[in-house]
């Protein structure tokens, strides 16, 4: 209890000092009333996801390297500035959130070099996430990424 009192004082005093009005309190003022913080997530609210997803490469091997980034929300609802928000959330979803662990589809690419970077930073269910790897051409990556990097 008297923790809670001090943590009561303090949070008050922060309040006042926020507000301008610390010089109001006189030096003998009575403790602040004990304010009670709000209450913890339950337990069964998922952590917030947020992912900065970056694509680099080159448009050919004369041109200058190009890169798109997008902002990737799944948690507490869809959102950010990636063009299909939802099916990205989903296929992270069905991985846990694992990059490395999104299916691979089964189709055609050509086999031409042009080298593609998908990189992702940020969090997932709370925890950090760092994500890189480098695909032959934009085809083998959304082949590996599915719709997680198709902006």
């Amino acid at each position: 209890m008297r923790t809670r009192n001090i943590l009561a004082t303090a949070l008050a005093a922060t309040a006042a000092l926020a507000l301008g009005t610390a010089s109001a309190v006189p030096a003998t003022a009575a403790p602040a009333p004990v304010v009670h913080a709000a209450a913890a997530p339950a337990a069964d609210t998922p952590a917030p996801d947020a992912l900065v997803l970056t694509l680099t490469g080159d448009s050919s091997q004369n041109v200058a390297q190009w890169e798109r980034t997008v902002l990737l929300s799944c948690q507490p609802s869809f959102g950010g500035d990636h063009p299909d928000a939802a099916a990205a959330c989903a296929g992270l979803a069905g991985v846990q959130g694992d990059f490395a662990a999104l299916p691979v589809a089964h189709t055609f690419c050509p086999e031409l070099y042009l080298p593609v970077t998908a990189a992702a930073e940020g969090f997932w269910e709370g925890q950090p996430v760092s994500y890189q790897q480098t695909f032959t051409n934009q085809c083998d990556m959304l082949r590996a990424t599915g719709q997680v990097f198709d902006f």
